[in-house]
Protein backbone atom coordinates (compact mmCIF):
# COMPACT_ATOMS: atom_id res chain seq x y z
CA UNK A 1 0.00 0.00 0.00
CA UNK A 2 2.97 2.01 0.83
CA UNK A 3 4.36 1.86 -2.51
CA UNK A 4 0.74 2.42 -4.05
CA UNK A 5 0.90 6.08 -2.13
CA UNK A 6 3.78 6.97 -2.94
CA UNK A 7 3.51 5.77 -6.64
CA UNK A 8 0.60 8.03 -6.96
CA UNK A 9 2.03 11.02 -5.00
CA UNK A 10 5.22 11.07 -7.53
CA UNK A 11 2.93 10.73 -10.54
CA UNK A 12 0.66 13.71 -9.24
CA UNK A 13 4.19 15.53 -8.87
CA UNK A 14 4.63 15.25 -12.13
CA UNK A 15 1.14 16.46 -13.25
CA UNK A 16 0.81 19.07 -10.88
CA UNK A 17 0.58 22.56 -12.42
CA UNK A 18 4.29 24.35 -11.36
CA UNK A 19 3.17 27.56 -9.53
CA UNK A 20 6.14 29.54 -10.12
CA UNK A 21 5.72 29.71 -14.34
CA UNK A 22 5.61 32.78 -15.58
CA UNK A 23 4.59 33.58 -19.12
CA UNK A 24 5.31 36.85 -21.19
CA UNK A 25 4.48 37.46 -24.89
CA UNK A 26 6.90 39.62 -27.65
CA UNK A 27 5.62 41.22 -30.43
CA UNK A 28 7.23 40.81 -34.43
CA UNK A 29 6.55 43.67 -36.70
CA UNK A 30 7.59 44.64 -40.07
CA UNK A 31 6.55 46.90 -43.05
CA UNK A 32 6.48 45.93 -46.53
CA UNK A 33 7.62 49.01 -48.36
CA UNK A 34 7.30 50.13 -51.77
CA UNK A 35 10.31 49.06 -53.96
CA UNK A 36 12.19 52.23 -55.32
CA UNK A 37 12.58 52.33 -59.46
CA UNK A 38 13.31 55.08 -61.57
CA UNK A 39 11.88 55.78 -65.54
CA UNK A 40 12.45 58.00 -67.98
CA UNK A 41 9.97 60.84 -67.51
CA UNK A 42 7.48 62.11 -69.73
CA UNK A 43 5.19 64.03 -67.92
CA UNK A 44 6.24 67.75 -68.21
CA UNK A 45 6.96 68.88 -71.71
CA UNK A 46 9.24 71.80 -71.15
CA UNK A 47 12.13 70.59 -73.12
CA UNK A 48 9.56 70.43 -75.96
CA UNK A 49 9.80 72.63 -78.80
CA UNK A 50 7.73 72.69 -82.02
CA UNK A 51 9.85 70.86 -84.48
CA UNK A 52 9.21 67.71 -86.65
CA UNK A 53 11.83 65.61 -84.33
CA UNK A 54 10.24 64.13 -81.50
CA UNK A 55 12.70 64.27 -78.02
CA UNK A 56 11.66 61.81 -75.38
CA UNK A 57 12.55 63.35 -72.03
CA UNK A 58 15.44 60.70 -71.23
CA UNK A 59 17.48 62.18 -74.09
CA UNK A 60 19.94 64.31 -73.15
CA UNK A 61 19.75 66.33 -76.22
CA UNK A 62 22.99 68.48 -77.46
CA UNK A 63 20.74 69.71 -80.62
CA UNK A 64 21.86 70.53 -83.85
CA UNK A 65 25.36 71.32 -84.18
CA UNK A 66 27.81 73.09 -86.72
CA UNK A 67 31.68 71.68 -85.84
CA UNK A 68 33.94 75.00 -87.15
CA UNK A 69 37.31 74.90 -85.30
CA UNK A 70 35.32 72.02 -82.66
CA UNK A 71 34.85 73.01 -78.94
CA UNK A 72 31.84 71.94 -76.60
CA UNK A 73 28.32 72.27 -76.01
CA UNK A 74 27.01 72.07 -72.31
CA UNK A 75 24.06 71.36 -71.24
CA UNK A 76 23.44 71.60 -67.25
CA UNK A 77 20.45 69.80 -65.30
CA UNK A 78 19.01 73.09 -64.83
CA UNK A 79 18.38 73.02 -68.56
CA UNK A 80 21.24 75.61 -69.46
CA UNK A 81 22.73 75.48 -72.82
CA UNK A 82 25.88 76.65 -74.06
CA UNK A 83 28.31 75.85 -76.71
CA UNK A 84 31.95 77.46 -77.05
CA UNK A 85 33.41 79.90 -79.01
CA UNK A 86 33.92 77.37 -81.94
CA UNK A 87 30.28 75.85 -82.45
CA UNK A 88 27.34 76.99 -84.04
CA UNK A 89 24.20 75.88 -82.13
CA UNK A 90 21.22 75.56 -84.64
CA UNK A 91 17.61 76.04 -83.38
CA UNK A 92 16.94 72.89 -86.03
CA UNK A 93 16.46 70.78 -83.17
CA UNK A 94 15.52 71.16 -79.72
CA UNK A 95 18.02 70.68 -76.71
CA UNK A 96 18.18 70.01 -72.99
CA UNK A 97 18.57 67.94 -70.28
CA UNK A 98 17.63 64.01 -70.13
CA UNK A 99 14.71 64.18 -67.25
CA UNK A 100 14.22 60.71 -65.24
CA UNK A 101 11.42 60.29 -62.47
CA UNK A 102 11.84 58.17 -59.42
CA UNK A 103 9.34 56.88 -57.38
CA UNK A 104 9.27 54.64 -53.97
CA UNK A 105 8.12 54.91 -50.15
CA UNK A 106 7.31 58.76 -49.43
CA UNK A 107 9.62 61.42 -47.57
CA UNK A 108 12.50 57.94 -48.15
CA UNK A 109 15.94 59.14 -49.34
CA UNK A 110 17.95 57.68 -51.92
CA UNK A 111 20.73 58.41 -53.85
CA UNK A 112 22.06 58.26 -57.47
CA UNK A 113 24.71 56.42 -59.30
CA UNK A 114 25.59 56.93 -62.42
CA UNK A 115 27.88 57.08 -65.37
CA UNK A 116 30.41 59.70 -65.38
CA UNK A 117 31.06 59.99 -69.12
CA UNK A 118 29.71 58.19 -72.00
CA UNK A 119 30.38 57.80 -75.80
CA UNK A 120 28.13 58.78 -78.23
CA UNK A 121 28.41 57.25 -81.98
CA UNK A 122 26.71 57.44 -85.44
CA UNK A 123 26.60 53.83 -86.46
CA UNK A 124 29.64 54.35 -89.20
CA UNK A 125 32.08 54.11 -86.27
CA UNK A 126 32.52 57.96 -85.74
CA UNK A 127 32.29 58.99 -82.45
CA UNK A 128 31.79 61.77 -79.36
CA UNK A 129 32.58 61.44 -76.19
CA UNK A 130 29.84 63.02 -73.34
CA UNK A 131 31.88 64.26 -69.82
CA UNK A 132 31.00 65.37 -66.68
CA UNK A 133 27.19 63.50 -66.42
CA UNK A 134 25.59 65.40 -63.64
CA UNK A 135 21.84 65.40 -62.27
CA UNK A 136 19.97 67.23 -59.82
CA UNK A 137 18.09 64.93 -57.91
CA UNK A 138 17.78 66.43 -54.24
CA UNK A 139 17.81 62.41 -52.70
CA UNK A 140 14.54 62.79 -51.16
CA UNK A 141 11.64 61.29 -52.07
CA UNK A 142 8.32 63.84 -51.90
CA UNK A 143 4.97 62.83 -49.99
CA UNK A 144 3.96 60.94 -52.96
CA UNK A 145 7.08 58.70 -52.91
CA UNK A 146 8.14 61.01 -56.04
CA UNK A 147 11.42 63.41 -57.83
CA UNK A 148 11.54 64.00 -61.12
CA UNK A 149 15.26 64.80 -61.51
CA UNK A 150 17.66 66.38 -64.90
CA UNK A 151 20.46 65.08 -66.00
CA UNK A 152 23.15 67.27 -68.21
CA UNK A 153 26.46 66.85 -69.27
CA UNK A 154 29.48 68.20 -71.69
CA UNK A 155 29.62 66.94 -75.23
CA UNK A 156 33.05 67.51 -77.27
CA UNK A 157 33.44 68.01 -80.89
CA UNK A 158 36.38 68.07 -83.05
CA UNK A 159 36.62 70.99 -85.79
CA UNK A 160 36.60 67.57 -88.26
CA UNK A 161 33.74 65.78 -86.59
CA UNK A 162 31.69 64.15 -89.37
CA UNK A 163 28.25 64.21 -90.14
CA UNK A 164 25.59 62.71 -88.96
CA UNK A 165 23.26 61.67 -86.01
CA UNK A 166 24.77 60.10 -82.65
CA UNK A 167 23.26 58.46 -80.29
CA UNK A 168 24.56 56.69 -77.34
CA UNK A 169 23.30 55.36 -74.08
CA UNK A 170 24.19 55.89 -70.00
CA UNK A 171 23.26 54.05 -67.06
CA UNK A 172 21.69 56.43 -63.89
CA UNK A 173 20.73 54.07 -61.17
CA UNK A 174 18.32 54.67 -57.99
CA UNK A 175 19.07 53.15 -54.12
CA UNK A 176 17.45 53.77 -51.08
CA UNK A 177 20.11 55.45 -48.38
Amino acid sequence: MKKLIIAISCMASLFAPDLDVYAASGTATAKIGTAISISVDDTNPETDSITAVNVTHGDLAFGHIIPGTGGTVTVTSAGVVTPSAGLTLTTQLPTGPAQFKVTGEANFHYSITMDSSTTITNGNGDSMTVNSLEHNASGTLDGRGEEIFKVGGVLSVSNNQVTGSYTGSFNVDAAYN
